[in-house]
């Protein structure tokens, strides 16, 4: 029998607005192909209305999987700004969570941070399960079980997108890049709305946001 591959990526880890979510799936080595044959590739290359279709095949395919939701609330509480260890230190204990359950026998993981040899040591000193790892940037673009994972975490935070979205209006992307989602979130400080639950109130777009409404409003 070949080995237990296990893919992990995760989606919203830029966002302002809504979870990060990371996802995990576990595969048998000699299924990887059924992997390509999907033309599984980065999310952020995949339509929306593929992703879907996508994401309930490979759920076929894989043996199992792990996806992990972590609110705004939840990812606001880890950052530096808060005083705590920084996300990339969150993402690491996340990773290791996934690769603890599904006992891989290789895990190939999309490298968020910029020092390889630093997320490496995180993940080494507090995993419990021996498996080869493999981290690389862009692991999302070049390994088809990344790739899968990829898709599983971007559908998952878009369908918990889409549920914000229900229930407080349109704000566009979530990311601080978006003009929409920078309109919102101005207008929600401004109330004492349950959106604010929502929002990653420690990122840097929020005190932008906030000095330009001290800005219109004067003194």
């Amino acid at each position: 029998m070949g080995k237990l591959i296990c893919g992990i990526d995760e989606a919203g880890r830029g966002s302002v607005i809504g979870p990060m979510v990371i996802a995990g799936i576990l595969i048998n080595e000699e299924k990887i192909n059924e992997l390509t044959n999907l033309k599984v590739r980065d999310s952020k290359e995949v339509k929306p209305e593929e992703r879907e279709k996508l994401y309930d095949e490979i759920l076929k395919i894989a043996k199992t999987w792990k996806i992990i939701i972590l609110t705004a609330k939840e990812v606001d509480s880890e950052t530096r700004r808060n005083k705590m260890m920084g996300i990339n230190h969150l993402e690491a204990r996340k990773f290791i969570e996934i690769i603890n359950e599904l006992k891989p026998d290789i895990a190939y993981i999309d490298l968020p941070s910029r020092n390889p040899e630093k997320f490496r040591s995180i993940i080494y000193q507090m995993l419990k399960h021996e498996c080869q790892l493999i981290l690389e940037h862009k692991a999302d673009k070049k390994y088809p079980a990344t790739s899968a994972a990829s898709i599983i975490a971007k559908v998952t935070r878009d369908r918990e997108i889409k549920k914000l979205k229900e229930k407080f209006g349109d704000f566009g992307s979530g990311y601080p890049h978006d003009p929409k989602t920078r309109r919102f979130i101005r207008e929600i400080l401004k109330s004492s709305s349950e959106a604010q639950e929502y929002i990653r109130l420690s990122w840097q777009t929020i005190k932008r946001v906030m000095q330009t409404r001290l800005e219109e409003h004067g003194d």
